[in-house]
């Protein structure tokens, strides 16, 4: 494990899998650890090597390339997630972790940045692609463990969907209580398999259930954010990204609805936030004029950079909601339901922020 630090802030990222195991964010004399670990890697079980690398350490936060899609030559989420990254013998500064990775994204070569800034409660990280060929579906593939429960909030969306079908249809096996395919305008407002309708803006929600919804940007957004305000255990997890690229959120309900191993209904109150570029969980009549990255393009030659950047605070006393999340000069403002502000410093550069503009 390597160990990226500031004044603030505690990584602990695993090369092998190209794992954020573990963060520590740390206000005044308390320490706030909002990312999830499984059961297994909490308890150390030593599980079946069949099992894909990712599935064995899962925990935290991680970048898939492919985002799911396994097949014969690559493992489930990608070498991105499953491979070995090697440090780089440049990265010498003090909160800035350089790493490459050895395998391959179909052809093209993977770097990955982390870097602290003292004094910011953030994570800023940077994944950049040379070359390859081909669209592959890529996303951020972060987790909270909120056993407390969230409320949520994200920038505008166009609307949000399920997919073709449900992750788990076996009952033997699992059990998913949305219904698949719809699409719908408001989390708030989410149709359940039986026919009811429930807020799925306040999760956990219902218990023994696995379930996927996908939030997509308005199109030409350039500024995406996401925000889970968990009132009892006390802290506000959020994250920014470069929406024209990962123009989709997807929410992983994870919440005892797996019945098999290594799951065994013990992975309970996990909600993935995980922001990315995809096409498979959209309903097919939406991606065709859908005018939004549905993957991530590679060709020979061709490089892209891939900006994410999460934080937590403490909740400050009163607030139940995040209503915005804004930028200014050096500084990223979260606002409550009740117009209350908390700013914290940012570094807006990193989005490529244009100070005298309201967009990126």
């Amino acid at each position: 494990m390597d160990i990226i630090e500031t004044d603030v802030v505690r990584v602990v990222f695993d090369p092998e899998g190209g794992v954020i195991a573990e963060v520590i964010f740390k206000h005044g004399g308390r320490q706030i650890s909002p990312l999830h670990k499984a059961p297994w890697v909490r308890d150390n079980e030593q599980l079946n090597t069949g099992i894909p690398l990712i599935e064995r350490k899962l925990a935290g936060d991680f970048f898939c390339a492919p985002f799911a899609l396994p097949s014969a030559e690559v493992p489930l989420h990608g070498w991105t997630a499953n491979g070995d990254w090697a440090a780089s013998p440049d990265a010498q500064q003090a909160g800035v972790g350089l790493y490459r990775l050895r395998q391959n994204v179909q052809g093209g070569l993977a770097t990955k940045e982390i870097r602290l800034h003292p004094g910011h409660p953030v994570v800023y990280q940077t994944h950049t692609i040379t070359g390859g060929t081909g669209t592959i579906p890529i996303a951020h593939h972060t987790m909270l463990h909120v056993p407390g429960g969230v409320s949520l909030s994200f920038s505008d969306k166009r609307f949000g969907s399920t997919g073709p079908c449900a992750p788990e249809t076996d009952p033997s096996r699992g059990r998913s209580i949305l219904a698949y395919p719809q699409t719908f305008d408001t989390l708030s407002s989410i149709r359940k398999s039986d026919g009811s309708v429930t807020d799925a803006s306040r999760y956990p929600f219902e218990t023994r259930h696995e379930d996927v919804v996908v939030l997509t940007e308005k199109q030409g957004a350039s500024f995406g954010w996401s925000a889970a305000l968990a009132a009892k255990d006390g802290f506000i997890f959020f994250s920014v990204k470069d929406a024209l690229v990962l123009p989709h959120t997807v929410l992983w309900m994870s919440n005892g609805g797996r019945a098999y191993p290594p799951w065994s209904g013990r992975h309970t109150a996990v909600l993935g936030i995980e922001e990315a570029a995809i096409s498979f969980h959209l309903p097919d009549t939406h991606t065709a004029d859908m005018n939004v990255a549905l993957g991530l393009d590679l060709a020979p030659g061709r490089t892209t950079k891939i900006r994410y950047a999460f934080g937590a605070i403490e909740v400050p006393s009163g607030w139940t909601r995040v209503s915005e999340i804004s930028l200014a000069d050096g500084v990223l403002i979260i606002s409550d339901e009740a117009g209350r502000r908390c700013t914290i410093p940012f570094d807006c550069r990193f989005l490529d922020y244009d100070r005298n503009s309201t967009s990126f």
